[in-house]
Formats: C-alpha cells, structure tokens, sequence
C-alpha cells in the first residue's frame, strides 16, 4: 500500500500502532510504531499523500497537578515526533480523541482494564483474521471508526 487515497491512524501511546488502509477497499496492514524520529520517517516514507488520524489526548489541569505530569509529557513529546515525521513524508495530520472514535462503541467499562480488554474484545468481532493486541487494537478501531463514518 502507498500514497494517495490511503489513511493512516495512529496511537501515539508508548506502545502504539499504526493501521493503513482506504475509505474504498476492506484490506488493512499494522505496523507497530518506532520511537525515534529517524525509523518514524522510514515507516511513513512509503505513504506520502495518505492521511494520517493521529489519536490526541484532552490534557486537563488536573492531570498536571497529580503523578500523571512525567507520562503527559512524554505522550506529547513523541505525538510531536509522530506529527512531524507526517509532515516531513507529506502525510496530511489529523486529530482525533479517543472519545470521538470510542462514542460508537458505547462502553461500559469504569477502569482502564477493563475498558483496553473491552476494546479488544470489540476489535475482535471486526478483524477476526488479525492478531489482535494492545499495541495495535486502538489504532485499528480508530480505522473501523473511520470507515462508517
């Protein structure tokens, strides 16, 4: 897959993927995603013209003001990296927040586990044929999401 009439969507999480695919055909590859700048700009090199749908987070005050400060930072720092390495292959970026692309899913979970094994569970019913995992299962529901839009 290359280029043009693709859409990328990508968890930026600490161990994220990326799934690729189009709004016209079923078909769609995973790609785990690499951390520095240099390996981010060899996995997208291949897809310039695509659009890539960057999974962004809601920071809130509070959030900054508690432990969670340190893992914020580093969520933005390699968002920053992911979106620039975009713009460097000609990758046109946009965000979206989990609870976009989650709503249509009407979860019930409370808890952070139960919610992620909720999602796979989800992820499972769409992609029999793929291996589902944390690492790709978000990036994927992101394209399921995309996809009935």
């Amino acid at each position: 897959m290359t280029g043009e009439n693709k859409i990328l969507t990508i968890d930026c999480g600490k161990s994220g993927g990326v799934a690729i695919g189009s709004l016209l055909t079923n078909d769609v590859e995973i790609m785990k995603l690499t951390e520095s700048f240099d390996e981010l700009t060899n996995q997208f090199i291949f897809y310039a013209g695509a659009v890539a749908y960057v999974e962004t987070q809601n920071l809130r005050k509070i959030d900054c003001m508690t432990g969670r400060w340190l893992n914020i930072h580093k969520l933005c720092l390699h968002y920053q990296r992911i979106k620039d390495a975009c713009e460097c292959c000609d990758i046109e970026v946009i965000e979206i927040t989990p609870q976009k692309w989650q709503k249509p899913l009407n979860l019930k979970a409370k808890n952070y586990l139960e919610r992620k094994k909720e999602l796979k569970n989800h992820c499972i019913k769409i992609y029999p044929d793929l291996k589902i995992t944390g690492w790709n299962q978000d990036a994927l529901l992101m394209m399921s999401y995309l996809k009935q839009k």
